[in-house]
């Protein structure tokens, strides 16, 4: 797609919300024919067009304006586009490792080389500290008996002596 020139730009620059000038209309149009976020464009317009752009700003023109909106949403689609497109003219040269990696993505069940491991439910990591606390908590619920006190359970069950 490459620089457009400025007649081609026209249209856009026709779309001059609030303060920014066309030249940083022209940069801002540019930066969403590369794919740069809005962020990015703000910064390029403030470097390179004189005008000072916030991200902000750029934000609440899209937001209020469905022209500026649907022309950046053409312009960030026309780059996918544009990728999409050298990727199938690679694969029609002949490119095999393009072709593997399309296939890998595209169809990971039936092309990918890692195997996957599909997990239902959840898991939960927890220190050892955490578990000796729990058993301690779980621990203290009974009541500890000690050895020479009299058995609980009723006579000839649990004599340790094996005797009935």
């Amino acid at each position: 797609m490459g620089r457009k020139e400025e007649n081609d730009l026209i249209p856009y620059l026709a779309l001059k919300p609030l303060e920014i000038n066309k030249n940083a209309w022209k940069v801002i149009v540019e930066a969403w024919e590369n794919g740069l976020s809005n962020r990015e464009a703000s910064l390029r317009a403030s470097r390179d067009s004189g005008c000072y752009v916030t991200e902000t700003q750029l934000n609440e023109i899209i937001a209020s304006s469905e022209e500026v909106a649907s022309l950046r949403e053409f312009l960030m689609a026309d780059l996918v586009s544009e990728a999409k497109l050298n990727i199938a003219n690679d694969i029609r040269k002949g490119s095999v490792s393009t072709a593997k990696w399309y296939l890998e993505r595209k169809r990971p069940e039936e092309f990918s080389s890692k195997a996957a491991i599909a997990f239902e439910g959840s898991m939960v990591a927890t220190s050892m500290e955490d578990k000796k606390k729990e058993l301690e908590d779980f621990m203290a619920q009974f009541e500890v008996v000690d050895d020479e006190e009299e058995s609980l359970l009723p006579e000839g069950l649990g004599d340790k002596s094996g005797k009935k």
